[in-house]
């Protein structure tokens, strides 16, 4: 399993998103995302995030959000 981080890899992932999605948390805030890492993997694991127009997440960027989880969460 490649090392993942909330810098290089969550961050860029998710915040191409920031503008079109309407949440209580900014999704480029580490501390954000953490404290609702459920939810979000919830919500990716399921294709409902992000929002039409977009496409789903693919199984690699699901793979590696869980995945940074499973590494608790690093930087």
């Amino acid at each position: 399993m490649a090392q993942v981080s909330f810098a290089n890899d969550i961050a860029p992932l998710l915040g191409q998103f920031r503008g079109q999605m309407i949440w209580r948390f900014d999704m480029t805030v580490y501390g954000d995302v953490v404290a609702n890492h459920k939810e979000i993997f919830d919500r990716i694991r399921n294709k409902g995030m992000p929002p039409p127009p977009f496409p789903p997440l693919s199984d690699d960027q699901i793979k590696m959000f869980a995945d940074w989880i499973g590494q608790n969460f690093p930087p």
